[in-house]
């Protein structure tokens, strides 16, 4: 009973009780799906790693988000990426203000947030997430937000860094399919956990017309991910439909697997780019030669690593149209 009020309160405080670990047990969930004609634009801003917030301190990052004359946004997200959310020694969730167009300007709506953490009691266990927040419809070419620490008990935080993402339909552009997912599943190959438990898992439901691919983009965005200062090689994977790792019969997909090599997947390591002051690592991969007709997966592995992936974007663009 206890448990259900406390829960019950954490949901109505739009807080979400983090239940994870270092392993891939947090999966990202597709937050949208369509077929439109248009593309989707990514900016990360001129925002970058905040250091430490302490209250009352604030953060502040510009976009530019222009999208091509006569198109409508289909879906946007403002995300906020952050880690080292403590009190004191205690993890605690970050309380922020987010306002756009200056500290006085209108207050943004926050549409979710993700959390993990280490999942066991030791040192520096603290929250790292990201929060996805609904924009206004300014129209605007450009867009500053301002970010501020609000909280009343000493409560720190980190940014990362900070992007939006703009889905937009465009009446003259070629059709696509575009999945969008969202979440935080910290990976990490470390304390006890092999790189095969520190992999998590994004599907991409739905068929494809495969003779109509002209391309298929897929972009992953992972704080944390593609940085190291010793220069080490092969410290993270993304491995596209793996073979008997699919939603098929295990007896079907060996076959399947030597009749059609799409289905034999395709691995890649070290995909993220990040560097010392761009502390968000993404990976823009071209995956058309390798995809199925339908039961699309990809796996993020971690291997030594240490990030957290947040973001998964796949478009699949038509030749032509539909029959």
């Amino acid at each position: 009973m206890l448990w259900g009020l406390v829960l019950g309160a954490c949901l109505i405080a739009g807080i979400v009780p983090v239940d994870g670990s270092y392993a891939g047990d947090l999966p990202l969930q597709i937050v949208f799906f369509r077929h439109l004609h248009g593309g989707y634009l990514f900016s990360e801003g001129d925002g970058g790693y905040s250091g430490t917030l302490m209250p009352g301190t604030g953060y502040t990052a510009s976009f530019s988000r222009t999208l091509p004359d006569g198109s409508e946004v289909m879906f946007e997200r403002l995300y906020v990426y952050w880690a080292w959310s403590r009190h004191d020694q205690v993890a605690s969730y970050p309380v922020m203000e987010i306002r756009t167009g200056g500290p006085d300007g209108p207050l943004l709506e926050r549409s979710a947030r993700y959390a993990d953490s280490k999942g066991f009691a030791s040192k520096n266990d603290f929250f790292t997430g990201m929060d996805s927040y609904l924009l206004p419809e300014t129209g605007a070419d450009t867009l500053t937000i301002d970010i501020n620490n609000s909280a009343s008990d000493g409560s720190t935080f980190i940014i990362q860094g900070t992007a939006i993402l703009s889905v937009y339909n465009e009446p003259n552009a070629l059709e696509s399919a575009i999945w969008v997912a969202e979440g935080g599943d910290l990976l990490y190959r470390s304390y006890g956990i092999p790189p095969e438990l520190a992999t998590t898992r994004v599907e991409f439901p739905g068929r494809i017309d495969i003779p109509r691919v002209d391309s298929a983009c897929l972009f992953l965005v992972a704080p944390s991910a593609g940085f190291s200062r010793d220069e080490t090689t092969g410290m993270n994977q993304l491995l596209l439909n793996t073979p008997g790792k699919g939603a098929l019969p295990p007896l079907i997909e060996p076959f399947l697997s030597v009749l059609f090599p799409r289905y034999k997947g395709k691995s890649w390591t070290d995909v993220f780019s990040a560097d010392e002051n761009r502390q968000v690592g993404t990976a823009f991969r071209e995956i058309r030669p390798f995809l199925r007709y339908s039961d699309n997966f990809i796996e993020v592995r971690d291997n030594g690593d240490y990030f957290q992936l947040c973001n998964a974007i796949l478009q699949v663009t038509y030749r032509g149209e539909a029959p």
